[in-house]
């Protein structure tokens, strides 16, 4: 009578050659969720600023007017900062648009609004420290 199955060193050649594989994939596929996070993050930055534009489209006369000279440069401080969570209570953003429930730490975020020769400039700038967001 002849034992049909694997044997031990059959059992344990198949595992170390799984282990192998795993090994080798494992980097590539934490690559590929690091990058797509970071895509991710960047397209959520970018809903951001397009927000920040409208909102200084629609609202000039609350914003200084851009300067006539192409060499001076002027920073209008709290003034010119918009937060993603007020663009969200304002509605230049939707939930959906930045996927709120998930990017809670981008709500303290602010957009920095100045002006250089005749034109607005729109910096994303990222607070590090995470708040509570408003619901």
């Amino acid at each position: 009578m002849k034992n049909k199955g694997f044997t031990l060193v059959e059992l344990l050649g198949t595992i170390i050659l799984l282990a192998v594989i795993a090994l080798i994939a494992l980097p590539a596929i934490l690559n590929a969720l690091t990058t797509s996070q970071a895509e991710i993050d960047s397209s959520y930055k970018d809903a951001a600023l397009a927000a920040a534009r409208t909102y200084v489209n629609d609202n000039m006369d609350s914003f200084p007017k851009a300067l006539e000279s192409a060499t001076s440069k002027k920073e209008y401080g709290n003034q010119g900062n918009i937060t993603v969570q007020f663009l969200l209570n304002e509605g230049y953003l939707t939930d959906s648009s930045i996927n709120a429930e998930d990017t809670c730490e981008m709500m303290n975020d602010y957009i920095k609004v100045t002006s250089d020769s005749k034109k607005y400039i729109f910096e994303y700038n990222e607070v590090s420290d995470e708040g509570v967001c408003e619901q």
